[in-house]
């Protein structure tokens, strides 16, 4: 059977590169994504700083699997906001080369009223960078969330063939539909949604409480991750799969930082939370033959 490629964003374990390489390592992932680092979002940084990420990933003898970009997490009405939004996803396609990385995750704006009323709006902006992806030879990742308009996998799948686009493909994060609005199965429903359409995965995991979702180590949740992982193996699945923690032991992140993850106060708590997760996907793989 396949060995999945494993990986981690960076910030669910530490603001600083080496200590989240240094994880990595221990326990024998293959790959990073990178969303903050020292406190920046990669954007934000200079390129000798950029520079100096790509020889730290380099020496460490890790793949970068991708670059978590908050393209279009914006307002979709504001031309101002639009057009920053469209020259980040071009700043995003830079980064990307010259990090060696071919996978770029955003989204699809903050959701204002209802999804189907705002579909061609959100589809002509989409189109609007599909073509530089293209040119680029990258890949566009689209990502469903709670706070954006397709905030769940099957509103994705319908962005994907309304954008038919080769360089605008799924990115599946089965909890994320723990959080779904519409209360969408996370799997087999979301997986059956975006099929072929998926290119990258993310993990987490989240139970209901009385006083909503709480997130919690991958495995122990409600997302059927025994069953995803086998649908993978049969399927052949090559991409990666990258634990995205979300959570923290000894604290709860605020709504804000779920939107907008980034910087040392996001980063607090992640290695332990962390290394909690990815014990538990290890023994999950091995459970299942992977």
């Amino acid at each position: 059977m396949s060995r999945f490629r494993l990986g981690i964003i960076t910030d669910e374990v530490s603001q600083d590169l080496r200590e989240a390489i240094a994880f990595a390592q221990q326990f024998g992932l293959q790959a990073l994504e990178l969303r903050s680092v020292n406190n920046k979002l990669l954007h934000q940084m200079e390129d000798a700083e950029i520079e100096e990420i790509r020889s730290l990933i380099a020496d460490s003898g890790l793949e970068l699997c991708g670059l978590s970009a908050p393209i279009f997490k914006c307002e979709l009405d504001q031309e101002a906001e639009l057009e920053s939004h469209i020259a980040l996803a071009q700043r995003y396609i830079a980064i990307a080369q010259r990090l060696n990385t071919k996978l770029i995750r955003g989204f699809s704006f903050w959701a204002r009223a209802p999804f189907e009323a705002e579909l061609p709006g959100i589809v002509r902006q989409l189109q609007r960078i599909a073509p530089i992806f293209e040119q680029a030879g990258l890949t566009f990742v689209l990502e469903f969330d709670p706070s954006v308009y397709a905030s769940n996998a099957r509103k994705v799948a319908r962005l994907i063939d309304e954008v038919a686009s080769p360089a605008v493909k799924a990115l599946y994060d089965p909890g994320n539909d723990l959080w779904d609005p519409d209360g969408e199965t996370p799997y087999p429903d979301g997986y059956d949604y975006l099929q072929e359409r998926i290119r990258h995965i993310h993990l987490k995991d989240a139970v209901k409480t009385d006083s909503g979702i709480e997130a919690v180590a991958i495995g122990s949740g409600l997302v059927d991750y025994r069953g995803l992982f086998r649908r993978l193996l049969r399927t052949g699945y090559d991409g990666y799969l990258v634990v995205e923690t979300h959570y923290r032991l000894h604290s709860v992140l605020t709504e804000e930082q779920l939107k907008r993850p980034m910087g040392a106060s996001f980063s607090d708590g992640g290695k332990e939370a962390s290394e909690q997760c990815v014990r538990s996907l290890l023994d999950l793989l091995a459970e299942v033959g992977a």
